[in-house]
């Protein structure tokens, strides 16, 4: 099988604002991708949305978009998310462990693709298009997934051309929000949006937001914190 899988990534500078790093991928079968962008883009039409989906860019009045977009999500059987979220991420400790926090870039994202990867099937990951060092990021990155699979291709675009990426974009935002403690949560647009999304995750999943079982398939979020916290 041919698999393409689109992800997205946040906060995952050590000394930014945050104090928690995570990234999120969507993974689907080729063969069904025409079909999937096609009734993403139906769904634009309908409710005039010709922005780009970016969690820090929502719009109070597309609520009913956005909504029905994790509907859609949920109901068919094409996609699969999985995310990695790390929470308390100051309370790292690298040194413990004989790495920098760029190398523990990597352990994140080997974290949420690993189990997306069978050595039987072949996949193309797409990466968001963040800043100049991505393709020293991707070489690595396909050099330590290639021990659990070697059909692997990487391929670095923009958000904005990818529906994919920007509902990853969707999902990690909203997971990322819920579980930052260091900001007020005064967005009306972003709490309804997470509470949508809880609500789907708890109806369908074992889990919710903050983290679901581990053999979870549709919506996976593995949740991992510093042992010293």
């Amino acid at each position: 099988m041919k698999y393409k899988i689109f992800c997205d990534e946040s906060n995952y500078m050590l000394h930014d604002k945050s104090d928690i790093m995570i990234n999120g991928a969507i993974k689907i079968e080729e063969e069904n991708l025409i079909k999937v962008k096609k009734y993403i883009k139906y769904l634009r039409h309908k409710y005039s949305y010709f922005n780009e989906i970016k969690w820090t860019k929502l719009i109070a009045k597309q609520l009913p978009f956005y909504k029905e977009l994790i509907d859609y999500f949920f109901s068919n059987k094409y996609m699969q998310f999985r995310a990695t979220l790390v929470v308390n991420k100051s309370k790292l400790q690298h040194d413990k462990f004989n790495r920098n926090h760029n190398e523990f870039y990597y352990v994140v994202y080997y974290y949420t693709l690993k189990y997306m990867l069978n050595p039987n099937n072949s996949y193309k990951i797409y990466l968001d298009y963040k800043d100049t060092q991505g393709g020293a990021r991707t070489t690595k990155l396909k050099e330590i997934l290639q021990n659990s699979c070697e059909n692997i291709m990487f391929t670095i675009i923009h958000s904005h051309d990818s529906q994919l990426i920007q509902l990853s974009d969707l999902f990690t935002g909203a997971i990322g929000y819920a579980n930052r403690q260091d900001i007020p949560k005064t967005s009306k647009i972003k709490n309804e949006v997470v509470n949508y999304l809880n609500d789907k995750i708890k109806a369908n999943c074992y889990g919710d937001i903050r983290g679901t079982k581990p053999w979870e398939e549709k919506f996976n979020i593995f949740r991992w914190s510093p042992s010293n916290v």
